[in-house]
């Protein structure tokens, strides 16, 4: 993708695609497709964008830090890394665009640690490493709201906070990343104001329907200036319907049986891949962070 600049002073942004693929990774919230459907039913209104491939490549529970907390899922299976699936992904798909949406598992639902947090930070400066080698643009977007319902901040949404704050930060650095949290507050705020039963997520950390085009719509928003998508267009209503979600669904599990994963319990998985993944579980213990891994 080549990049242009409009006038002096105006961001640098990427030239729009008129053919190639998109990748979306990212993770649970990611997976249940709803937020990615839109976003693509977007991208697919803009005829810069309408003769795209994209394809939906997350999967739940998964990190980019490559951490898992003991007993994750009751013990059946720790968490599973991007980072063991990321080279399948770049080399069979070959995007050319790739946005990217992780943090919610990475700081494993506890309290603020420097080791997770700098597992986290390395996690993301070695997808965007792989990305470049790749020739592939990158969009970080930084992790939904946890308890987003909540009038009182949440403990872990401080922890998230300080993760979004830190991919922000990495602009200076060239990076273009997407802050969906400002906004999100702001339109759960809205909408709370004239729905006082409204709920953005019923878990704290899965939103429905409503929570997922809350944050497409941030995440149409970032991409007007990053990837040059038309105002316009962005700011229709481009909400999942039953035969968009099935495609997308269809998509989505087609490749990721293709590339596989270390993930049970959907399509694609791949015990070998899990063997080959050395997953770390991260606990605490006296007082220290203890690290237990399987080779």
């Amino acid at each position: 993708m080549m990049l242009c600049c409009a006038g002096a002073g105006m961001r640098l942004h990427a030239q729009p695609l008129n053919k190639g693929r998109i990748a979306i990774l990212g993770d649970s919230i990611a997976y249940a497709g709803h937020w990615a459907n839109e976003v693509e039913n977007t991208l697919r209104d803009d005829k810069k964008f309408a003769a795209c491939e994209i394809v939906n490549f997350a999967v739940p529970s998964e990190t980019v830090a490559g951490l898992s907390e003991y007993g994750h899922a009751g013990g059946r299976f720790p968490r599973p890394c991007l980072h063991e699936r990321l080279s399948r992904i770049l080399k069979m798909y070959q995007p050319q665009l790739i946005l990217a949406c992780y943090g919610m598992n990475d700081g494993l639902m506890q309290a603020f640690d420097k080791a997770r947090f700098q597992a986290y930070q390395e996690g993301n400066i070695r997808l965007k490493k792989a990305a470049d080698a790749a020739k592939a643009e990158i969009v970080f977007i930084t992790p939904p709201l946890f308890r987003g319902d909540s009038a009182e901040q949440a403990e872990y949404d401080a922890v998230l906070d300080k993760y979004a704050e830190w991919l922000v930060s990495k602009r200076k650095d060239g990076w273009k990343v997407i802050d969906i949290r400002p906004g999100l507050r702001k339109l759960i705020a809205r909408e709370k104001a004239g729905n006082p039963g409204f709920r953005y997520s019923g878990d704290g950390v899965h939103p429905g329907p409503e929570g997922h085009h809350m944050i497409a719509r941030e995440v149409l928003t970032g991409l007007v200036p990053e990837i040059g998508l038309a105002p316009e267009v962005a700011e229709k209503d481009h909400r999942p319907t039953p035969d968009t979600m099935k495609k997308h669904e269809k998509v989505r599990n087609e490749w990721l049986v293709k590339t596989g994963h270390a993930r049970p319990e959907i399509p694609g998985y791949d015990p070998e891949m899990a063997k080959r993944q050395f997953p770390r579980t991260v606990s605490v213990w006296n007082g220290f962070l203890r690290e237990e891994f399987t080779v």
